[in-house]
């Protein structure tokens, strides 16, 4: 795996933590992060990060900035510092595990509340991993993918467009909070690279390029096949929280 494969698969993660956890606004947490994918074709950004290869990657990138057209001034390379740091500490972080144990969390509050019925916990339980009532509802729903109508449910994830951890107990049943979809256009939207508007139009995150979008067949001309209003308020959500702006 290359030094950007290796950073991509950590950019939509690293983009949640600065979120959530370092209180950075979206629009400055995205310009971070492509400041970082442009290192990552020349360095490793990973879990071998260090100080002291950050201050190597910067004692290059001093000689490299006199020599290109972008990132050429003395402020990029405060740029460049700051988010080497900042993804040096995401890192670092116990990211993956606070996520981990808000899910655990929800799903002991579920089991442990007294007030739900059982085959209800259980159907909420199933609808965190997009089986059970939640699926069926889907299935029932849309009939096929919600977007290229594919109708080989079988291989279609259904997906909670609140995420689950987020969603009180009537939203993670909700068919109307979920979407049906082919497992690449599922996995952009989980972690934010694709959203829909009030019309159901799709949207990229301008962390995904170009040549990203070429590649998987992504066109401007992708749409939900429906959407009626009781999505909206989903989708608001998933707009305002989850994609990567």
């Amino acid at each position: 795996m290359s030094n950007l494969e290796k950073y991509t698969d950590l950019q939509a993660d690293f983009y949640h933590y600065m979120v959530k956890f370092g209180g950075i606004a979206k629009k400055t947490s995205g310009d971070y992060v492509t400041r970082m994918k442009f290192l990552a074709h020349d360095y490793s950004l990973d879990e071998t990060l260090t100080k002291e290869k950050i201050d190597e990657i910067l004692r290059q990138e001093d000689f490299k900035r006199q020599e290109r057209s972008v990132y050429t001034s003395k402020k990029s390379q405060s740029d460049f510092r700051a988010g080497l740091n900042k993804f040096l500490a995401f890192i670092n972080s116990d990211y993956h595990k606070r996520i981990a144990d808000s899910i655990i969390t929800e799903i002991k509050a579920v089991e442990n509340d007294n007030t739900i019925k059982m085959t209800e916990k259980d159907s909420i339980v199933k609808s965190r991993i997009g089986q059970g009532i939640f699926r069926k509802g889907l299935i029932e729903y849309w009939h096929g993918c919600a977007i290229s109508q594919c109708p080989l449910t079988w291989m279609l994830i259904a997906s909670h467009i609140k995420p689950w951890r987020d969603a009180d107990n009537q939203e993670r049943l909700d068919p109307y909070n979920g979407l049906l979809l082919l497992p690449n256009y599922d996995k952009l939207f989980d972690l934010g690279y694709i959203s829909f508007n009030s019309k159901g139009k799709i949207m990229y995150s301008r962390l995904l390029d170009k040549f990203d979008r070429e590649t998987i067949g992504l066109t401007n001309n992708l749409h939900l096949v429906k959407l009626e209003e009781q999505h909206l308020k989903y989708l608001k959500y998933h707009n305002d929280n989850c994609f990567l702006l």
